[in-house]
């Protein structure tokens, strides 16, 4: 049965994130804390680059989170974490970094990865938008 739901989220998660690299517009209310003028001086080639870098991140954890537990290898995951902590602390998003917390505990696994996809799929909804902006 686990195999199955580790299945159905992997599936739903590339799927979501493709959709949103094609353009279909997704709801977002979610507060973005990041200066990008700080990141970017204000390049908006470079503001964008760095936005479709931080989806990627985003991506990529999720599917080092997977690999993880499917490779039984808590290791691969440190790893993925800390390739992503450039992106994280820009994010500075307090939420986000309580979820990956519990993301780390094997025990509270499965609930936060699903805390987790819903909240990547709000926060790269609005990089998106930012995106849109530039």
């Amino acid at each position: 049965m686990e195999n199955h739901l580790l299945a159905d989220i992997k599936s739903a998660t590339n799927c979501d994130i493709h959709v949103m690299k094609a353009g279909v517009k997704m709801k977002t209310n979610r507060e973005l804390y990041v200066d990008f003028a700080l990141y970017t001086d204000n390049d908006p080639e470079f503001k964008a680059e760095l936005i479709d870098g931080m989806i990627d991140n985003l991506e990529e954890l999720e599917q080092a989170y997977f690999q993880s537990l499917t490779q039984q290898d808590p290791a691969f995951l440190r790893r993925a974490f800390h390739k992503v902590q450039t992106t994280l602390a820009m994010l500075n998003d307090t939420e986000l970094n309580a979820v990956l917390e519990k993301m780390k505990d094997p025990a509270q696994g499965m609930g936060a990865i699903a805390t987790y996809k819903q909240l990547k799929i709000a926060i790269c909804a609005s990089l998106l938008a930012e995106k849109a902006l530039i």
